[in-house]
């Protein structure tokens, strides 16, 4: 088979977490002995569609040429790009028997536009008023969401071949919000893991008893500040004694959370910026994630199984549960509670037998979600 993926950014495995899936894929997938393409870029901002940096002009003709027997839609969350993909061609090539797979890179469940409003630092009046019209008709805004999110899902579900979420904790919502008849075309594959390999447990010998966070600086979606928050509780612990906070990453708020820091007194903390984090992985025994729950996956879970970092996170987001056992391989705070999410991390620093027993049941549960596990799956689909 000939495989093409269709996106609105090229492929470039280290500019984000769907780019680095596709290439990861590609790769399985070619394994498998199937022609993968790479990215057909379509802008947001014209009508240009461009592959591998040349212009493509005349899709169908491209699609035909290239003997295309698979488009991959990375946006199933929205029309637009397959809306666009089918109007310039990818219509007449579909109906030639041309095969869709469009794929939900995150939780099935957006949202709040209420959460967007809160979470600004900086509110202007009618930011307020905004809050207050959406807190009093929350039930209103939320049948109004519901309904618009499920014309989406149901649009792009009837124009492919296969819709592809990433768990099946997604399905609820997604058949709450669509109430078809069928869903024969629904299915679950997992993101593989990101690096090559599994550390065995000598890299326990390399921990520098290190918390770290990975993500990207948007308090929207991260809530970084729910981080800085726990630490500044934890700090004045004697269990922290010796502990330090490091954090990766850039973003739109990362001066927000420096001012933070500053303001108020927390220290053993570093803002290291944009980095490769797998060396930062290698030292670390914790890490923290506070995300709101419309994680599609959550690749830095998986990253940390298999270096033996052991996660504590808010458990907002149905996935969770796919990749963490409470107790076992990681630690899942109820909610937004962050009594008890800063309690499992002050007993991981207290205990270091308990702490080196869940880092060893970490690196063996990051075997579940191997490359090879996770192509049995495309394979079925291809």
């Amino acid at each position: 088979m000939t495989i093409l993926w269709i996106y609105n950014m090229p492929l470039i495995p280290e500019a984000g977490g769907t780019e680095r899936i596709t290439s990861l894929v590609a790769k399985g997938l070619s394994a498998l002995g199937h022609k993968c393409m790479g990215m057909l870029v379509f802008s947001v901002n014209d009508d240009t569609m461009t592959y591998d940096g040349q212009n493509v002009t005349d899709l169908y003709a491209f699609l035909h040429k290239n003997q295309v027997d698979i488009v991959i839609n990375q946006i199933a969350y929205a029309k637009w790009l397959l809306e666009d993909f089918l109007l310039r061609g990818g219509a007449r090539w579909h109906s030639d028997g041309g095969k869709i797979i469009s794929c939900l890179h995150f939780d099935s469940k957006p949202a709040s536009v209420l959460y967007y409003f809160k979470s600004k630092q900086h509110k202007a009046l009618r930011d307020y008023v905004t809050i207050a019209k959406l807190s009093v008709f929350a039930p209103y805004y939320l049948c109004k969401q519901e309904k618009a999110t499920g014309e989406i899902y149901n649009w792009v579900y009837d124009k492919s071949d296969w819709y592809v979420t990433l768990s099946q904790s997604h399905f609820p919502y997604f058949k709450k919000v669509t109430r078809r008849q069928e869903y024969r075309k629904l299915i679950a594959i997992n993101n593989p893991l990101t690096f090559n390999d599994i550390s065995d447990k000598s890299i326990l010998n390399e921990k520098r008893r290190v918390v770290l966070v990975c993500s990207r600086m948007d308090e929207y979606q991260k809530r970084i500040s729910l981080i800085l928050k726990a630490w500044e509780i934890i700090q004045n612990k004697p269990e922290a004694s010796g502990w330090t906070l490091k954090i990766l990453g850039t973003g739109y708020d990362i001066d927000r959370y420096i001012c933070y820091s500053v303001s108020h007194g927390l220290h053993n903390v570093k803002f290291e910026g944009q980095r490769d984090p797998e060396p930062y992985y290698r030292e670390a025994d914790i890490f923290l994630m506070t995300s709101i729950g419309i994680e599609g996956w959550g690749l830095t879970l998986t990253e940390s199984l298999q270096r033996g970092v052991v996660p504590v996170v808010m458990n907002t987001c149905s996935v969770y549960s796919d990749i963490i056992t409470h107790g076992y391989n990681g630690y899942l705070s109820e909610g937004d509670n962050l009594k008890e999410f800063t309690n499992h991390v002050l007993s991981l620093m207290s205990d270091l037998p308990t702490l080196r027993t869940i880092q060893l049941n970490a690196l063996e549960s990051a075997n579940r979600f191997t490359l090879a596990r996770t192509m049995e799956k495309w394979k079925a689909v291809i």
